[in-house]
């Protein structure tokens, strides 16, 4: 193996931590250095981060046909926070451009944050066909009822004790990213067309606040 092969690999995966391991050392792949501090929205790089991590797991399960059963739990917590986190940014980026009060929502329940949701993109696009929010609303409630406290696809028992998962033996990986693409499509358009907007809201403003010598 030479050097540009080497940077490319992982430890082996039997090995223990040795005397010089240390979670923010860099090594010379630049490209495996990730950066935090964004110049940009940080909402942006958490939505888009844990779909696409939902997006590797699914192409991971379905091109070796493997792992499956042990793959599912994350890949599902990774929708489902992408979903929340989404939502929570739609909120606050709806009630922004509708010059609405708007404090940070703290639920973390999927069916609470749709339901404030729902009602600022509908008025953000009032000529749209509310088709498309009852598609997305049918399978996000769905996935509300799989996991309403944020628990069932972490851990294997609830904060009382009590099992999580209760009746769901089963789900097929591909059907569940298909549809749960469809549904990122449609929240990050809106997510999109929002920001557009706003920003051109923004301009128009700073135009007649020019134009008449403000």
């Amino acid at each position: 193996m030479d050097a540009a092969d080497e940077t490319m690999s992982f430890t082996n995966r039997r090995a223990w931590p040795h005397g010089e391991a240390d979670l923010l050392h860099e090594g010379p792949d630049w490209w495996s250095l990730a950066l935090l501090d964004w110049p940009r929205d940080r909402w942006l790089g958490y939505v888009s981060g844990y779909a696409k991590a939902a997006e590797a797991i699914a192409d991971q399960i379905v091109s070796t046909r493997s792992d499956q059963d042990t793959l599912i739990y994350p890949f599902v917590m990774c929708w489902r926070h992408y979903v929340e986190i989404q939502l929570k940014s739609l909120i606050q980026l709806a009630s922004v451009y509708l010059d609405e009060p708007h404090v940070l929502m703290r639920s973390h329940s999927i069916e609470v944050l749709w339901r404030r949701a729902r009602p600022l993109l509908e008025r953000s696009f009032p000529g749209d066909d509310n088709a498309d929010l009852d598609n997305a609303e049918r399978a996000l409630l769905q996935l509300h009822g799989m996991d309403p406290s944020s628990e069932h696809f972490r851990y294997p028992v609830r904060n009382s004790g009590d099992p999580t998962l209760d009746g769901i033996a089963r789900l097929h990986v591909r059907n569940f990213h298909n549809v749960m693409m469809g549904v990122a499509n449609m929240l990050d358009g809106a997510d999109t067309g929002i920001r557009e907007m706003t920003d051109n809201k923004h301009e128009m403003a700073e135009y007649m606040h020019d134009f008449h010598g403000g």
